[in-house]
């Protein structure tokens, strides 16, 4: 019975020791990096740097609209019937600078 009991003291004093505390120095951001919405001004690599690459480029004589989709894997829900893409649309002008953007809800 008294091994028991110091085996159980023990394994407590073990898993207490395992824990910690989170000390880190630098604040934590309640916004999420890809909720930020673009400013109309901002180049190409702000904008890569803020939501990463898009495979949907298109290229006009006024400038790039890039695409990005924002719930794709809601898609492959099996019976998901009231899936809505979400699109994260931005306009640059031939500058190579955010000239407006949308978002879809």
């Amino acid at each position: 019975m008294k091994k028991i009991v110091w085996l159980t003291l023990a394994a407590c004093l073990v898993a207490g020791g395992c824990a910690t505390q989170d000390q880190g120095s630098e604040p934590k951001s309640t916004e999420k990096k890809s909720e930020k919405n673009p400013e109309v001004g901002m180049t190409k690599e702000q904008i890569i740097d803020l939501y990463g690459k898009t495979d949907d480029q298109q290229v006009s004589s006024d400038g790039e609209t890039w695409v990005y989709r924002l719930n794709m894997g809601e898609a492959f829900i099996p019976f998901n019937f009231g899936y809505r893409p979400k699109l994260r649309i931005i306009h640059f002008d031939k500058d190579g600078k955010v000239s407006s953007w949308s978002y879809s809800k």
